[in-house]
């Protein structure tokens, strides 16, 4: 009883990754997750595209180019929060005994661990989206250096202070990082390519070393799938037969090294081919996705009354039959046979795939489970769906050993409240101190990577009357003036121009060169494009107080839409995969 939480948990994890279920956390992001980076376009006038997965009709462009819209998606946001619930629950559960005890919410409390076939899922779906929806429309893919950046930043800096935390609080034993080899090791996410590493330092990071490696690969797939023009209707073919290729190739391999007597069987189950397949749900979605938005509109099927609680029951059902029908001990401390850990990772991946169905699909507006997801709680979770992912574990030390010495049974929901409780308190000021200053910066590295890389000599249209001009708001500059003043600030912005579908205010000058909102669909111009343009500060005196007071908030006037409304969590969270 006197045994801490990352001895147990470190043998129950090792036998559960290994057998390439995934017991732990999953990465957003920013995931959390994002993530998405922006869609840049080929010199030229471009048609606009709408989304007709989230009703948004929002219209951006680039000086020197004319670009597609962001598409919104606010139920990731309660997805993630969903996901780094159930990751929580689950190491919780297994602490307290809730999963091996004689009841029967154990058996399902047991399953939570799907939570990471849940994260890599949405990492799926929204890091691709922004490459599919460019080969499909043919636009110019994302660039791969500014994709990496912003990847780097939104992940590495919270995980190695999490990290570091851990290396000061955590016994040795138990962190199992050994000299300078061990902790660049597992600083740098290689500590899974060696079987007696993979769960060294904090136990769940062994889920960051397989999306790193996804963050890497995905400009190169996304690179051999447009080596040649096609028309759209082609290129949707080439997407879905690779992404078939994909599922089938990793799901033959997951076959043959589970439960195999080859030696090194045991590292590359927890390495990234034996996951594609989970990856290539998520990147199903992103495909069909893009291709109903290019398309300007939404398949007939979302439109249903009651498909979101359609998808909703299909993916209870798929849990259900996990947790009760595949034979799969409640105790952590389980080798599935090869039977067992195929169901479980097939029934895993469909759980994720239908949860991120109605998040995917239809109207985001519409229907309670997206308006569930949407809601500012499960967005607040979302946003600190990383720092809850990474800090719980910890936290579940410090209260073993320092709060809640395990000197008798520990009943689940106090232990449960009180880890949840300071891991989301824990979550919330490391979101606010380190991961959105980070995320701050990754754009304007960003930012400063494009404006390198522009051509001289292109500058935007010169102020005047029905023209825009800059609006700084701390965080961008440059304008977007949105259709019928829609910002779609309302969740992860896939394909977003820039990066940053929310950092912008809709103006409009007037022939009197007096700010005020408008519903005329322009184009996004840096200020150091116009002629004459002021200082960004300079730019403020001309507006309203109500115009300042929204632009320090980074939220739209109220007289945007339901989306453009929602709470300014949403906001947060384009950046973000997990």
């Amino acid at each position: 009883m006197t045994a801490g939480f990352r001895g147990k948990l470190g043998v129950a994890t090792k036998s559960v990754a290994f057998a390439g279920a995934g017991a732990g956390a999953g990465a957003v992001t920013d995931g959390a997750g994002p993530a998405v980076e922006s869609r840049r376009g080929p010199a030229g006038a471009e048609p606009t595209e709408t989304s007709g997965s989230s009703g948004s009709a929002e219209v951006t462009g680039r000086s020197e180019a004319r670009s597609g819209p962001p598409v919104v998606f606010p139920g990731f946001d309660g997805l993630r929060g969903i996901a780094a619930l159930l990751v929580l629950v689950v190491h919780v559960a297994f602490y307290s005994g809730l999963t091996t005890g004689d009841n029967a919410i154990g058996t399902y409390v047991a399953r939570g661990e799907i939570g990471v076939e849940i994260f890599f899922l949405i990492s799926g779906f929204l890091l691709y989206r922004p490459f599919a929806a460019a080969h499909l429309s043919g636009r110019r893919a994302p660039d791969a250096p500014a994709f990496y950046v912003r990847r780097l930043l939104r992940i590495i800096p919270l995980y190695w202070l999490a990290l570091a935390v851990a290396l000061n609080v955590v016994p040795d034993e138990r962190m199992g990082v050994h000299g300078f080899k061990g902790l660049v090791q597992t600083a740098l996410f290689a500590q899974g390519y060696r079987k007696e590493t993979a769960i060294q330092g904090l136990t769940q990071a062994w889920t960051l070393n397989i999306e790193f490696a996804f963050y890497l690969s995905i400009p190169l797939y996304a690179w051999l799938l447009v080596r040649r023009r096609r028309s759209p209707r082609a290129q949707l073919k080439v997407e879905l037969a690779a992404l078939a290729v994909i599922f089938v190739i990793s799901r033959v391999l997951h076959y043959k090294l589970i439960g195999s007597d080859i030696w090194w069987a045991d590292g590359w189950t927890v390495w990234l081919p034996v996951w594609w397949d989970l990856f290539a749900m998520g990147m199903l979605l992103a495909v069909l996705s893009a291709w109903y938005t290019q398309n300007g509109r939404s398949p007939r099927w979302a439109q249903w009354r009651w498909f979101g609680a359609a998808c909703v029951l299909a993916a209870a059902f798929f849990y259900w039959f996990s947790s009760t029908q595949l034979g799969l001990p409640r105790s952590p401390l389980f080798i599935p046979d090869r039977g067992q850990d195929m169901g479980r990772h097939l029934f895993y991946g469909l759980t994720g795939f239908f949860l991120l169905m109605p998040a995917v699909f239809g109207p985001s507006d519409r229907g309670l489970v997206r308006r569930f997801l949407a809601c500012r709680p499960m967005a607040w979770l979302g946003m600190i769906s990383y720092g809850i992912y990474l800090w719980h574990t910890t936290v579940i030390d410090v209260v073993v050993e320092r709060i809640s010495p395990a000197d008798g049974a520990r009943p689940f929901w106090p232990f449960f409240l009180m880890v949840l409780g300071l891991t989301c308190a824990v979550s919330a000021v490391t979101y606010l101190l380190v991961e959105r200053p980070f995320i701050a910066l990754g754009r304007w590295l960003v930012g400063r990577l494009r404006a390198r890389s522009r051509p001289a000599g292109r500058v935007g249209q010169a102020a005047g009357p029905g023209t825009t001009a800059p609006l700084a708001t701390g965080l961008t500059r440059g304008v977007a003036v949105s259709d019928g003043g829609h910002l779609g600030v309302g969740g992860v912005a896939a394909g977003a121009v820039d990066g940053d579908p929310a950092r912008t205010m809709p103006l409009r000058i007037g022939g009197t060169g007096q700010a005020r909102s408008g519903d005329v669909p322009a184009t996004r111009v840096p200020p150091e494009d116009i002629p004459g343009a002021p200082a960004p500060r300079a730019a403020h005196r001309g507006f309203s107080r109500r115009d300042r007071r929204d632009a320090r908030s980074h939220q739209p006037s109220p007289g945007g839409t339901p989306e453009g409304r929602r709470g300014h969590f949403h906001s947060q969270l384009e950046d973000e995969t997990r």
